[in-house]
């Protein structure tokens, strides 16, 4: 009789168990489906009931404040930034961050608010490049405004041993130079 107790109390238990992850997986998915599809609403509920800022898609990785970032926005992504979102997440291949999409895009509002969450300012993605890097290779003057002014290093080389002066120089951007060589470039 206590062996058939305990496998019951061992069924009940693993189905408790099933039963919870299924719960938590359910919330994850609904959260990232939040993301996608824009629903303020129901992110909001989710949040408020303590699904995680940092849920990430099963493929590939892409964490919620990245998805939120690479479709600009900024009311998402500010909702996520405000339950304690790590903004410096990356998909598992180590991509860029939000702060790197949002330089890309030259996103000025967007560059400030994950700066002003704690964004790894000189983080580097897989190629070593930083959002400082990205910022000059689009010709997003302000966003490498923005990102100088906050103390980004303008000499990070990335694996081809290139820095953001070098690929300015290339593009002949003098403004670009004239911002990144008073920075302290070299």
């Amino acid at each position: 009789m206590k062996i058939l107790a305990r496998l019951g109390l061992v069924l009940f238990m693993s189905l408790f168990a099933a039963s919870h992850a299924a719960h938590a997986m359910s919330d994850q998915y609904e959260l990232l489906k939040a993301v996608e599809t824009n629903d303020i609403a129901k992110l909001t509920e989710l949040l408020n009931k303590g699904a995680s800022p940092n849920t990430r898609q099963r493929t590939g990785g892409q964490p919620a404040i990245l998805i939120a970032a690479r479709k600009g926005n900024l009311v998402i992504m500010k909702m996520l930034l405000d339950h304690q979102a790590n903004p410096d997440m990356t998909d598992r291949g180590g991509s860029e961050t939000a702060l790197m999409v949002r330089a890309i895009s030259g996103d000025a509002e967007g560059i400030k608010m994950l700066l002003d969450a704690g964004a790894d300012i000189n983080r580097t993605d897989a190629s070593l490049e930083t959002a400082l890097t990205k910022a000059v290779r689009n010709r997003q003057f302000r966003a490498a405004q923005i990102l100088i002014a906050n103390k980004a290093d303008p000499n990070v080389q990335d694996v081809t041993g290139k820095s953001a002066l070098d690929y300015a120089k290339e593009r002949r951007n003098s403004r670009m130079i004239r911002l990144l060589e008073d920075a302290g470039a070299n």
